[in-house]
């Protein structure tokens, strides 16, 4: 787990692979804003509430998300495709400010938002959390254990 501050100019910041290094989403819409992010296969667009800076507290797959003192104001999930074996979190424009090995393959991206109303006074914050996949005949079988 590690805290930091991005710049989040244009409302948003990336999870990515960072071997790939993908374009960001160039094509956006209300729906992308409202949805608090914008997707393709090997990045994710995260879009806090405002625009200046972004406190964020980044969880890889190994880490266990924190208590936070505040409740969630929103959640949204997401997920990207990892092939190089590395999934970072980036600030705008693409500052490299976390990273994690992982087994290539789907990640789900959850991010959070906190304090909200307190924008203005900088103390809002956000929650990234990346967690792999798990398939769908991987978590049947996790389920339903020698039968």
């Amino acid at each position: 787990m590690k805290r930091f501050q991005v710049s989040s100019g244009y409302r948003q910041f990336y999870v990515a692979d960072v071997g790939l290094d993908p374009d960001a989403p160039e094509d956006w819409t209300d729906d992308h804003c409202t949805q608090r992010h914008n997707t393709l296969q090997h990045i994710t667009a995260l879009c806090p509430e405002g625009d200046i800076t972004a406190r964020v507290i980044s969880c890889g797959p190994d880490d266990v998300y924190p208590e936070m003192p505040d409740t969630a104001e929103f959640e949204v999930e997401t997920e990207i495709e990892v092939k190089s074996g590395k999934i970072g979190v980036f600030g705008w424009p693409r500052e490299l400010e976390d990273e994690y090995p992982v087994e290539p393959g789907i990640y789900r991206i959850l991010f959070r938002g906190y304090a909200l109303a307190k924008i203005a006074s900088q103390e809002d914050y956000y929650g990234v959390e990346i967690r792999r996949k798990v398939p769908n005949k991987a978590r049947e079988a996790d389920s339903h254990p020698h039968q």
